[in-house]
């Protein structure tokens, strides 16, 4: 997918532009964040919605689109990476690529697979020509004294090492690691995808869900028309952006799960050749935003925080790498309201869920990602 709307560069780590909402939206999403923690705001119908709109269960998303965005970050990563991993002449540098965690699990693992290239678990750094591609460090990562010398040893290695290495680590993970190690001695350049604004998440949706006019609930005005500068007039892209911590990844699955259609009227005929009528209109409100149950706010924080710094723990190894005891329960409460999977035991952040968890730990006060 060739665009000059989508970003194409690859961001060093600590130029991230985090995009930014609206003023008016901040104060909008902060209100009703209150009205809800009050239990005052039940679904927050909009006046400007029709009376008989239903929220679309099934995904609105074409795979088309989805295969197109992962197209266009291999191609990213392609155009920073490919010839470098691919020489084996020069010096042997250790880069590291930084992912939020909302972006798909092994999606580095995944292109260096596809471009043929040497992949390694974290814990080895076997001898060879070409680059070596380690999908994902957070195996590694404990915080605890036998973590911390795991941590320094790997370090170690990777510093006396004859290859190129390129490590694939979360942005929390990196976040943690940046303040407790010396990974930035180690690694000579970091570098993430660069963020999509409102015009990038407009160009996906107009390629591939032309079909669609979606109008916001906000305003009741189609999101993606431009005014006379080029600037999309509705704010809707742009707070979703902001939501989504400029991943294209997250914003597109914001913007399916906000999907409300209107309801056929009853009676309604198909149409003569059969083909059901299609709705007139594709509203976009989201839904209400999930909540930690009171009397497990406070120890939810924490383990949420260990998960996105370690990834897929299970409950014994939280235990290890936090200072309280965890209720039983606590997975499966937050499982509940949709924040973690518990995959054949081992707890791990939803992807679909983690601009949700990052606005939790936000307002909790607790250090967030830094890239």
């Amino acid at each position: 997918m060739t665009s000059s709307l989508l970003p194409t560069e690859l961001v060093p780590v600590g130029r991230y532009d985090w995009p930014r909402a609206p003023a008016t939206s901040s104060l909008k999403d902060g209100y009703r964040r209150i009205l809800e923690r009050l239990r005052v705001l039940d679904k927050g119908k909009s006046d400007l919605l029709p009376d008989d709109l239903e929220l679309v269960s099934e995904t609105l998303i074409p795979d088309a689109l989805w295969d197109a965005l992962r197209t266009h970050q291999f191609d990213c990563l392609d155009k920073f990476y490919l010839d470098w991993a691919r020489h084996t002449d020069g010096s042997h540098p250790v880069y590291a690529f930084v992912m939020q965690p909302s972006v798909p699990q092994n999606l580095l693992g995944d292109w260096a697979t596809d471009r043929g290239l040497e992949l390694a678990e974290a814990a080895a750094v076997p001898a060879g020509k070409g680059a070596l591609i380690v999908p994902d460090i957070s195996s590694l990562v404990r915080r605890n004294l036998e973590g911390r010398a795991a941590m320094r040893a790997y370090l170690s290695e990777l510093n006396g090492t004859s290859r190129k290495v390129l490590l694939g680590v979360s942005s929390w993970t990196w976040t943690y690691l940046s303040q407790t190690s010396d990974i930035e001695a180690v690694v000579s350049d970091a570098r993430c995808f660069a963020p999509f604004n409102d015009k990038a998440l407009a160009e996906l949706v107009r390629t591939y869900m032309s079909e669609v006019e979606f109008k916001s609930a906000e305003s009741g005005e189609s999101i993606l028309p431009k005014d006379a500068e080029g600037e999309i007039k509705d704010p809707y892209l742009k707070t979703l952006a902001a939501r989504a911590c400029g991943c294209p990844w997250a914003a597109i699955g914001l913007l399916d799960a906000a999907v409300n259609r209107e309801v056929a009227a009853e009676g309604v005929d198909d149409d003569a050749d059969g083909s059901e009528a299609e709705d007139t209109a594709t509203w976009l409100q989201d839904p209400i935003l999930p909540q930690l149950p009171a009397r497990i706010e406070r120890i939810s924080h924490f383990m949420l925080h260990a998960l996105l710094i370690h990834g897929p723990l299970t409950i014994k190894d939280l235990a290890a790498v936090l200072p309280m005891t965890l209720p039983v329960g606590l997975a499966s409460a937050l499982g509940r309201v949709g924040l973690v999977d518990d995959d054949a035991g081992k707890i791990s952040i939803r992807q679909s869920a983690y601009p949700h968890v990052r606005r939790i730990l936000s307002e909790a006060g607790l250090p967030l990602d830094q890239i």
